[in-house]
């Protein structure tokens, strides 16, 4: 988006120079017509073009660039008052030159202190024009690198947030995937498809949005690797009465599904784990978690990703287009995050 509006605004500024010229070109070609003849008022035309282009671009693609920008004012003033004795003089030595053959109205105009003001004038405001239109693109191109940077920084901190999967999961995940090897389980190889399934998600096809149906069937394959510790059936529930082929945020189901695991001690302590995604409106996404909490409670440790975690994710991913309510009781817990995905 932003590198459209800086493209956008570059052509704007190309378009203003373009107008800038006809408008420019075209008064000072009808006063060379009316005032000179034809020969005389070519030539004069062409000079005066000159002048106007080469204080236009000296303005814009030296002085202000490279020392006004810089904060080398004074040398920018200093350059432009050079330039400014270099073409008044000059300027007025052509309008001088043609006087002759102007008619005795035009002459009566362009003598003297009139012609000088005049000439002073115009050489002042292509200088003006010049000089603005370069401040503002300077610092359009200013604001879009600012914004290139600023979204980078996010960017990578977003992958920060993502990366910090627990570790205990996955180590715990290997570990049994081994005990299921050593008994020569069919389990085993299906397990560890599912695990490099899983992986190969979070590490290379989880940036940016994905589908609805993909994050559940990321979320499907981590319950089941999570239940490969245990061997009684775990209280694990997940309804889903959304639309798949909706994209939302990667990585946001595992991290709330696995917060719930983790406090609520399932397969230590008799526990049950609660999850539903629902669409009560078309553009909205409502995601509940319930757990019951365990006793005594889970110790926190290193691992996981966490609430801080998940909610700095939200905030850097749906700026004021979520919320995240939290209730919590002696014997439960329970998250609703609500997002408006479209």
């Amino acid at each position: 988006m932003e590198l459209t509006r800086r493209n956008w605004f570059l052509s704007f500024a190309v378009l203003t120079q373009i107008v800038f010229w006809l408008v420019t070109f075209f008064l000072v070609y009808y006063v060379s017509v009316v005032n000179y003849q034809p020969h005389d008022a070519v030539t004069r035309f062409l000079l005066i073009a000159a002048c106007h282009l080469t204080n236009f671009y000296v303005c814009y693609s030296f002085l202000v660039p490279r020392y006004y920008e810089k904060g080398h004012r004074l040398a920018a003033f200093a350059g432009l008052l050079m330039l400014l004795i270099v073409l008044t003089p000059l300027r007025n030595l052509i309008e001088h030159h043609f006087i002759a053959s102007s008619l005795d109205f035009r002459d009566r105009f362009f003598n003297g202190r009139n012609r000088r003001g005049t000439v002073l004038f115009s050489e002042l405001f292509i200088a003006a024009v010049a000089s603005l239109l370069r401040l503002a693109v300077s610092n359009e191109e200013k604001q879009t690198k600012m914004a290139a940077l600023e979204n980078l920084h996010l960017q990578t901190e977003l992958r920060f947030l993502k990366a910090q999967m627990n570790p205990h999961f996955l180590f715990n995940t290997i570990n049994n995937i081994y005990s299921l090897t050593l008994l020569k389980s069919d389990k085993a190889s299906t397990a560890l498809m599912k695990l490099s399934g899983l992986l190969r998600y979070m590490l290379y096809e989880s940036s940016g949005k994905v589908t609805l149906q993909q994050e559940m069937e990321a979320l499907r394959a981590y319950v089941e690797l999570f239940q490969l510790r245990f061997e009684q059936k775990l209280a694990i529930e997940i309804i889903y009465e959304v639309n798949q082929a909706v994209e939302m945020e990667s990585l946001l189901l595992i991290p709330l599904l696995e917060n719930a695991l983790k406090h609520s001690g399932i397969g230590v302590q008799p526990a049950t784990v609660f999850m539903k995604l629902s669409m009560p409106e078309k553009n909205r996404l409502v995601i509940s978690v319930n757990n019951t909490k365990a006793n005594p409670p889970v110790l926190q440790d290193a691992g996981g990703i966490g609430l801080v975690n998940i909610q700095k994710r939200l905030q850097l991913v749906y700026p004021l287009k979520h919320t995240l309510i939290i209730d919590e009781n002696d014997r439960s817990f329970s998250i609703t995050l609500s997002i408006l995905i479209a």
